[in-house]
């Protein structure tokens, strides 16, 4: 028959084992285990620890040892093992341990505190916010972008069926690494945007770190801009507001000086065909490179007139005033206040934030 002595030595090395492995068994326990785990969630939530030590106890005599193990409880979203040892009585002739062990389940969809909307907008009045793409990586039918919202300073990871971002033979995926290639050769600064309207974005879920955005219910533009999140912001805003209008310049030079051919979704004076007059030269090259980049990414995919295939827009926004007519065949348009040019995605599904780009 083992000692006293012997039988403390044994309870301490068995605690110390169960704590530092998380091993045990439920052994006589009239309780369910996970009930008790999740009661003990909802209390301190954190456990305390003390350790046994080892005395001479004289004969016939009953100690009472209680070992408890010390746990906080981080993220509940990652598997953890609880260990709880209850009261242990000891005597010469019996020991009586109940060692009550388990793993929390886990759901690969959480519940955060915050819903997508407010996580972008926080208690803002922005109806939309322009988010920087960061990478994109195709995988079967599904997108996952990463992205940027500046007005938050927040990093985000969202998922969207590929067939909302993606015309033709051209996907978002195409788009991000196309203008990235270009910018390496030409040293240029050109960024890819998703422009993301507040509507329905509460809908969104989070899945393994992901929101997965209700494609079929959101309000979005695609778009490629030198310019901040906020002048992209304020111009749109502009042409939302009916405080701007939406022009297409082509490459082919005007009359004028400083000015490009182009056209108009709205007629103006009653002419579809417009001839652009912009405020100087450098408003016409920043034009000119916009309309070159979107060649060189739709040429890259075989094609051809690729500004006017309906994959791609390049739209100035601008404050206009209307100076006349050429020979009777087209409008003249003056900028008076350039907001900038932009790279239009125009997608196969989904609904545009902005249907006048």
């Amino acid at each position: 028959m083992p000692t006293r002595r012997d039988v403390l030595k044994l309870l301490g090395y068995a605690g110390a084992f169960a704590v530092g492995t998380a091993l045990g068994l439920a052994i006589g326990s009239s309780r369910n285990l996970y009930s008790l785990v999740k009661e003990y969630q909802q209390k301190e939530k954190i456990y305390t620890t003390t350790e046994t030590k080892e005395e001479i106890i004289p004969e016939n005599q009953t100690e009472t040892i209680t070992v408890t193990v010390t746990k906080t409880l981080t993220n509940t979203q990652v598997p953890q093992t609880y260990t709880i040892t209850n009261t242990t009585t000891i005597s010469e002739t019996e020991t009586i341990t109940e060692t009550l062990t388990t793993t929390l389940p886990t759901s690969t969809t959480t519940q955060p505190s915050q819903n997508l909307e407010q996580i972008l907008f926080e208690n803002s009045n922005l109806q939309f916010i322009p988010l920087k793409v960061l990478d994109v990586q195709l995988n079967n039918n599904t997108a996952y972008l990463t992205v940027w919202d500046n007005y938050t300073q927040t990093e985000l990871q969202l998922e969207v069926p590929i067939k909302y971002l993606s015309k033709g033979n051209i996907t978002i995926g195409d788009l991000f690494s196309t203008v990235k290639n270009y910018n390496s050769t030409y040293g240029t600064n050109y960024q890819l945007y998703l422009v993301l309207g507040r509507a329905n974005v509460n809908e969104a879920i989070q899945q393994n770190g992901k929101w997965i955005l209700p494609a079929s219910q959101i309000y979005y533009n695609i778009i490629i801009s030198d310019k901040n999140d906020k002048d992209i912001y304020d111009s749109l805003q502009k042409v939302m507001n009916g405080n701007a209008a939406v022009l297409m310049p082509i490459l082919q030079s005007g009359p004028y000086a400083n000015s490009l051919w182009g056209w108009s979704n709205q007629p103006i004076n009653g002419y579809d065909n417009i001839i652009i007059l912009y405020q100087n030269g450098q408003q016409v090259n920043s034009v000119t490179n916009y309309i070159k980049l979107a060649d060189y990414i739709l040429g890259e995919f075989g094609n051809k007139n690729p500004t006017q295939s309906g994959i791609l827009h390049v739209d100035t926004i601008a404050n206009i005033d209307i100076a006349g007519t050429y020979q009777n065949s087209a409008a003249v348009v003056g900028v008076n206040n350039y907001l900038g040019t932009y790279i239009v995605f125009l997608q196969q599904k989904g609904n545009l934030l902005v249907p006048t780009l």
